[in-house]
């Protein structure tokens, strides 16, 4: 079929399309104004959108011509007829005649050539690059608002049933090959920026709110009293982010986040399949620095000095040898509440304790250990309301057991990052901005299908993600 054929039904739909509107509806192109030229850009998309359709359907209808029979996987099919079909595209919806086989020696199975040549299976109501689309713009949008936003702006509008409907399928079929399209994703991403000059990975969970039964979450009703503690049909759980990044160093010698890469999972006990999976994307990023060529890059894990974490990074034989560092913000928040719990909240004397040691946390190798005897000694010292002195206490105990990870002189010295942003971003940019908005609760399944698709995309990864997706299921 030549190109010819293609572009001459296109050509004709756009300009029967464009003098029936102009003339139904009484549009005159004669004069420059903000109505006119609004009138003239829908009345463009909307012929354009007739001229995709016409040449889309003229180049199905004539290439999926009928044989007798047809071969596939070494089964023979017979011709059996033709059966119509609509199918959505970037230009919407077009309808064609599909050709249509039968294997009358395996359980009466049908083929139908053109499905299977556009990468179409049962039950799939839309081209490839339509729902790559849908599913690329389903990380930013819920349904809804993707159905309003398509219509002011695109060609394609399905339904937000439609759109639910294509994120279900295929966000189901990427959890189907999960660990393989991970693995083949962060094999082909770039190798490290050749400025690399350390690998941070950090992790954090986020709340989310599931549909499952759990207790309710906030302050207790004091009133009336003696009533049974209220369980419900939702209830929240963590989230788990992960993400690898790649540090450098700016013209003052400063650390500087060159890029990173991140996996999300929804809550899970013991958290399993996320543990695999930023293992997974740690040893790949590891690979990726290696190639740098730069020998002796640090690799440093920075935690918030949870205790899942903790045990996680002692227990996993990837993250064993890695540098172990204690995010400075939460050092600091952490020295802020201790130096309330000892002279009050917002004094003059909390401020002058706080902004001299956080200070000293970056200036003074020995400050961790002065901290601690510091509060040790205040509260052996000093009498504290009943409140104050288990705050005080509290304190105490952190810095006692993460001291050790509070080396943020040692690391600024050698030019390495002392605060875990980028987790933090992703926590706030992957699962909050997403998954957390007023109102929402979600499945851990359908949950999943979403943090995926989202992960890929802020990691920048999303076009070699779908096209491994698609090789996958080829193969399948």
């Amino acid at each position: 079929m030549s190109a010819s054929k293609i572009l001459s039904a296109a050509l004709s739909a756009f300009e029967q399309k464009f003098t029936t509107i102009c003339r139904n509806r009484g549009i005159m192109l004669d004069k420059i104004d903000e109505k006119t030229f609004s009138e003239l850009t829908a009345l463009l998309m909307n012929a354009a959108q007739s001229a995709g359709v016409a040449g889309l359907e003229t180049f199905l209808n004539e290439n999926d011509t009928a044989t007798p029979k047809r071969i596939l996987n070494d089964r023979f099919y017979r011709f059996k007829g033709t059966c119509a079909k609509e199918i959505l595209t970037l230009f919407g919806t077009i309808k064609v005649k599909r050709t249509m086989y039968y294997d009358e020696d395996h359980g009466g199975e049908y083929y139908f050539p053109l499905d299977h040549s556009l990468g179409i299976e049962k039950d799939d109501f839309a081209t490839l690059d339509a729902r790559e689309m849908l599913l690329f713009a389903s990380s930013s949008c819920v349904p809804r608002e993707l159905e309003e936003l398509l219509k002011k702006c695109s060609l394609c509008r399905p339904s937000r049933t439609a759109i639910q409907n294509i994120i279900n399928r295929d966000g189901s079929s990427m959890e189907s090959v999960r660990e393989e399209l991970a693995q083949r994703v962060f094999d082909n991403q770039s190798s490290a920026p050749e400025q690399t000059k350390a690998l941070v990975v950090s992790l954090d969970g986020v709340n989310v709110l599931l549909r499952e039964a759990g207790k309710k979450k906030g302050r207790k009703n004091k009133r009336p009293a003696n009533t049974p503690e209220h369980t419900g049909t939702t209830s929240y759980h963590n989230a788990m982010v992960g993400s690898a990044s790649y540090y450098g160093n700016d013209d003052e010698g400063r650390s500087q986040r060159l890029c990173s890469t991140y996996t999300a999972r929804m809550p899970q006990e013991k958290s399993t399949n996320f543990k695999s999976d930023f293992e997974r994307m740690v040893t790949i990023a590891q690979t990726k620095v290696e190639e740098v060529g730069t020998p002796d890059i640090p690799h440093i894990l920075l935690t918030d000095g949870h205790l899942m974490i903790k045990g996680f990074a002692a227990e996993s034989p990837v993250l064993r040898p890695y540098e172990k560092l204690l995010d400075f913000f939460h050092a600091t928040e952490h020295l802020s509440k201790a130096a309330e719990a000892m002279y009050g909240e917002k004094t003059d004397l909390s401020n002058a304790y706080f902004n001299k040691w956080r200070e000293k946390l970056k200036s003074d190798p020995d400050a961790p250990e002065g901290i601690f005897r510091s509060l040790k000694s205040f509260s052996s010292r000093n009498k504290l309301s009943l409140k104050r002195k288990k705050d005080l206490t509290t304190e105490i105990t952190f810095f006692r057991k993460n001291r050790k990870l509070m080396r943020y002189y040692d690391f600024l010295q050698r030019g390495l990052p002392i605060g875990s942003g980028p987790i933090e971003a992703a926590a706030k940019t992957i699962v909050r901005q997403r998954m957390c908005r007023s109102g929402m609760s979600w499945s851990c399944e359908k949950g999943q299908y979403v943090l995926t698709i989202r992960a890929y995309v802020q990691s920048g990864l999303w076009d070699e993600a779908w096209q491994q997706y698609k090789e996958l299921k080829k193969m399948a």
